[in-house]
This record gives structure tokens, sequence and C-alpha cells, in this order.
């Protein structure tokens, strides 16, 4: 079956149950998204101007993301899932939207690269709260279709992608970019934290019911509890699947953030385009992202972790295509596959954890994933940053996340879907 009739089939299941009240939460975490999640994805556009003004090197210049994701990543590896069960996944959402827009207005106030990097770090600390957050109450909802449901969900960030950067590439030459990037925090405070405190966060067992499995299949709560996998948190660790997709995870979003946060810079200073041009480019990353994380979810669902081990090898493409762009067409083609691969891949870390290891741990699973991540996202930026300092081209460091590319999917490949394996025997056996 090809990802288009994959996806149909899938669109056919949301008809079928669009009374579900998951559904609601998904359409809330949507506007979220798009708020929360794009408005900050405009940071590539702060670093030619604090370099103009202030002097600094690129490599100054992407630290600040570094910080950012570092941040994010001890947040995500230590601090979110324990926060999520202690206070609750809603009061976890809502201050974590709060420290962000905080964040995005402090930028008003820069003026030396330890107050850029604060800002960084407060950043930081809400976004990666709130992506986290989001997942896990998307994905609370939904079983059979985690990640159609979270694709859809994200495509929030993907239209914040397409509106913010245009937005932001118009506001700085009038504004300047300190008020441009302040602006980016209103949606926040004022539609995306009243959306999440009216957002239902604790679905009960008969709620999720209804779409776990299908009404004709006769199967009880007492069942679908007894496949899950019995094991505690602990013993995750000593588990060579786990560590696979750890690494996987670290290493995808190395290469994925490494050529988010370069593409502005390599298009206007590479390629050769404008930064209207560039900002249109790079805009059309995040609209072919859009449908690339409903096939991609719907794709996952299907085919588990080797649908997400192939787009890994579609990050890897977008990187040989970007080697030889020179010119507006040749840099829409790499922004197109770019944004095809990144789309699939902010998707899969739910259908990961809930394919591999069931919903008993997603609490703790699904922020430690997003901390592998982050972490990689931290990594990726600033090595290629440095590679480029140090060379003076991108070719080598496009070389070198080629292969990590390579080996994240077959990592992948090597990790079997216990979970949804036994959830499927149920169903059919």
């Amino acid at each position: 079956m090809t990802s288009l009739s994959v996806f149909q089939e899938k669109l056919g299941i949301l008809r079928a149950n669009w009374r579900y009240p998951g559904w609601g939460i998904v359409a809330k975490a949507f506007v979220i998204f798009f708020l929360a999640f794009g408005a900050p994805l405009t940071m590539p556009f702060v670093y030619p101007e604090v370099m103009k003004e202030f002097g600094w090197t690129l490599t100054q210049a992407t630290l600040i993301y570094t910080y950012k994701s570092i941040t994010g990543a001890i947040m995500a590896l230590f601090i979110i899932g324990p926060l999520v069960e202690r206070l609750g996944l809603k009061a976890v959402l809502v201050t974590a939207m709060v420290a962000e827009a905080i964040g995005l207005a402090s930028f008003l106030f820069v003026q030396s690269l330890w107050s850029y990097y604060l800002v960084g770090f407060m950043i930081g600390t809400g976004q990666a709260a709130v992506i986290i957050s989001l997942k896990l109450l998307v994905s609370r909802w939904f079983m059979r279709n985690v990640g159609l449901a979270g694709g859809i969900a994200i495509v929030g960030a993907s239209f914040g992608g397409v509106v913010f950067p245009l937005v932001t590439s118009q506001l700085i030459p009038v504004y300047g970019w300190r008020v441009a990037f302040a602006c980016l925090s209103l949606g926040i405070f004022l539609v995306s934290i009243p959306l999440a405190l009216s957002a239902r966060a604790n679905p009960t067992e008969e709620d999720v019911l209804p779409e776990a499995v299908q009404a004709s299949a006769g199967v009880s709560g007492e069942r679908l509890r007894a496949v899950e996998l019995d094991f505690g948190f602990r013993d995750l660790f000593r588990q060579r699947s786990f560590w696979f997709i750890a690494l996987a995870t670290c290493l995808s979003a190395a290469v994925d953030q490494a050529l988010f946060q370069h593409s502005i810079f390599y298009l206007t200073n590479e390629v050769g385009l404008t930064r209207t041009l560039a900002a249109s480019a790079w805009s059309v990353t995040f609209l072919v992202g859009m449908a690339a994380k409903f096939v991609a979810g719907a794709t996952f669902d299907r085919f588990s972790l080797k649908g997400v081990a192939f787009w890994n090898l579609l990050l890897g493409t977008a990187i040989i295509l970007a080697l030889p762009a020179q010119g507006l067409l040749t840099a829409l083609v790499f922004t197109s596959v770019l944004g095809l691969a990144h789309g699939g891949l902010v998707v899969d870390s739910p259908v990961v954890a809930k394919h591999v290891y069931g919903p008993r741990h997603m609490n703790r699973l699904l922020p430690l994933l997003s901390g592998f991540n982050t972490l990689g996202s931290a990594i990726g930026p600033v090595l290629l940053a440095s590679t480029y300092d140090r060379t003076g081209t991108y070719l080598a460091g496009f070389t070198l996340y080629l292969g990590l590319t390579v080996v994240a999917a077959l990592l992948l490949w090597r990790v079997q879907p216990v979970y949804r394996d036994r959830l499927r025997a149920l169903l059919h056996g």
C-alpha cells in the first residue's frame, strides 16, 4: 500500500470518528503549536542582524540556539517528566508558555553577548516543555492513530513556519530585530495560554477505548492493559533497543536542526539569494512540511520504525540537494525536500515511544527521547558553524552529516515495535 493510500485510509478513520473528543484536543494543540512553537522558528533571522550590529562571528551568533537547546535537553532529560507526574501536564504546559513568551519579549533588552544567550536560555526552558507537553497531551488521547493525530497537531508549527518568517522579515527593516522578535510573544500570552487552560489533559480509560480498538473488535479495557509490557521504567536503560533509539534520535536532530539553523545564512551567503527570496524559499520548507506531517504520521502508524528510518534517509537526500544549489530554483528543490524530511521527523517520537514500549511509561519516556532530540539539536548547528568558520565552506560539514543520517536509519531499522505488534496480535488473534 502506498503512502497516499495509507493517508486516504487514515482520513476515512478521521471522518468516521470526528465526534471523538481527542480531535478537539488535536485542534487546540494545532493552534498552540502555531503560536508557541512556530514563532521561535524564526530564530535564524536574528543571526545576520546581531552579527552586523555587534560584529559577532557566525559561531557566536548561532550559539544562542545551542544554549537554548542545551537548556531544553536538560529540562527534557531530568526535569519535565518528574514535573508532569508531580504537578500535572496542564500546569507544566502553561508555565512553559509563560517562560517562552517572556524570553521572546526579552529580546528588547539584548545589548551584549551574555544577555543574548540569556534570552536563549529562557526560550529553551519554555519551548522544550511546550513541545513535550503537547505531544504528551495528544498521545494520551490516541493509540491506533497516534502518528496521524500528532502530525495534524504539529502542522500548526508548520503554518507558523510559513507565516512568521515572512512577517518577521518585513518587521525587522521597519521596527528593528528587537521589537520584531518581542512581538512574537503576544500570540502566546493572548491565545495559547487560554487554550491550554481549557484543554482536558487526563482522559479516562473509557474515553480512549473507542479510538484504541475498533468497535467491532470487542476488546475490553482489561484485555488492552494485558498487552502492556511488564517492566519498570529503570529497566529501559538496560535494553539495547532504547539506546539505539536514543542515539538515532540524537543524530537525526543534530542534522535536521543544523540544516534548519543554517538555511538562511546558506541561502543568502552561499547560494546568493536576497533576504526576502531566502525567506520565501525557507517558507516552502514549512509549506511542504505541512503535508509531510500528515503523510509521515500515517506512514509511521502503518510501518512503524522502518518508516521513521526511511524518513532519516530523506534528510540525507536534502543534504545532497543542498550542495549544487545555485539560484532560486535549485534552492526551492533543496528546501522542499528538507521540508518533507523535517515534517516527518518532528512527529516520530510519540510513535516510536508508544509502538515500542506502550503507554505505561509515556510521561517519563517521551520527555527523555525529546531530551536526546534536543541534545542533538544543540550540538548540530554549532558544530556545522564551527566547521564553516574553519574551512570557509559547508562541504566538509554536509558530508559528515550525510553519513550521520545513514547511521540513524540503520539503528532504527534494527528496533522492533514490540507493543504495536502485541496490540495487533490482540486485535487480529
